[in-house]
């Protein structure tokens, strides 16, 4: 599963000091290797409708389970959904309702897809102004999800592997999002989540249940990363040296995230299970991170890189885009086909 690629870009202005988080039990699993080495990735494109204009992996469930969007060159076409299972393609079409544009957030190991897609409901100086509406697949297309009454631009982040789902919107108050759960036992059916920080944006679940977050504070312009877990929210630390920090994702205990100064200037961090944070080597930003500790990001540079831990395992990829991380290394998003180096359609890359 994947905090996708909104997470890599956000910015913050001002921040609080927090304590170290307690009272959070780490996921039950094993613990990763403390180091890995660097391997070969081999690409291999997926199979894609014909006709195409482009597309990307955007998100991975394992197991050979993989979700991205794709465009077709018609102006007023909708992007599709695409779901490939064992190198098998389904095209989940457009979000269903939507005006324009479509986001897919995540995928897990069945091959159930959430997302979210655009509604127009008015226009503002001549322009459209439009409301996130949350979708998810079933029976081989993307169908809404309930949203709760006085509730809008409610978007999806995370669906974990028993189909919960989990995302945010925003309420009666518009300066803050507030989280929302659709349960996979009470199907049809969406709660608000209570112990969140105001503001908070959902950035990936554990499987314990433990809801990482970033909470954002639009008047006073300032970010917080949150841990949540059975009604309650604790603060991670704040990295040395930074004004605030945001979560860009979880998994088997760990959190990723960026630290960010006063001036906005990014670095990669990572809190292991005690809150402590440290410092990825050259790190400029977090993108996912798997269960073995395997965590893609990008470098000063800007290149797509990858540690192990706090360990720098080298580069990523670098024939295409790189969007996405499964549990057993395999990378995915976009590269070019053979003679071009544009358009870019879904692919994977594999560790030799």
């Amino acid at each position: 599963m994947n905090p996708k690629r909104r997470s890599v870009t956000l910015l913050a202005t001002t921040f609080l000091a927090a304590a170290a988080v307690t009272g959070i039990a780490p996921s039950a699993q094993a613990t990763p290797p403390a180091a890995a080495q660097a391997c070969t990735y081999k690409a291999a494109h997926l199979p894609v409708p014909s006709g195409i204009e482009a597309g990307a992996v955007v998100a991975t469930g394992g197991n050979g389970v993989y979700a991205g969007e794709i465009e077709f060159p018609e102006e007023d076409s909708l992007q599709h959904a695409v779901l490939w299972q064992d190198g098998r393609l389904t095209d989940l079409g457009p979000a269903a309702g939507a005006d324009f544009d479509l986001y897919i957030s995540d995928v897990n190991s069945k091959g159930t897809v959430v997302g979210h897609g655009a509604k127009v409901t008015g226009v503002t100086d001549g322009f459209p102004s439009w409301s996130w509406f949350p979708v998810v697949s079933r029976d081989g297309k993307l169908e809404q999800l309930p949203v709760l009454p006085g509730t809008y631009d409610v978007q999806t982040r995370v669906i974990t592997e028993n189909g919960d789902i989990y995302g945010e919107g925003r309420g009666a108050d518009p300066n803050y999002s507030e989280v929302y759960k659709w349960p996979a036992d009470r199907p049809g059916t969406v709660v608000r989540l209570p112990g969140f920080p105001r503001g908070s944006n959902v950035e990936g679940v554990d499987t314990d249940g433990t809801v990482a977050v970033t909470a954002v504070d639009n008047p006073k312009g300032t970010w917080r990363p949150y841990l949540w877990k059975d009604g309650v929210a604790k603060p991670l630390p704040i990295p040395s040296g930074a004004a605030h920090a945001q979560v860009t994702g979880i998994s088997n205990g760990y959190v990723i995230g960026d630290a960010l100064t006063s001036d906005f200037a990014r670095s990669a961090v990572l809190w292991d299970r005690t809150g402590k944070a440290t410092a990825l080597p050259n790190g400029q930003g977090t993108r996912a991170i798997n269960s073995q500790g395997l965590i893609l990001g990008t470098n000063k540079k800007l290149g797509s890189s990858l540690w192990q831990l706090t360990s720098s395992v080298g580069a990523a990829p670098s024939d295409g885009m790189v969007y996405a991380l499964g549990d057993d290394g395999t990378l995915a998003g976009a590269k070019a086909r053979a003679g071009s180096t544009y358009p870019r359609f879904p692919a994977v890359w594999n560790c030799g």
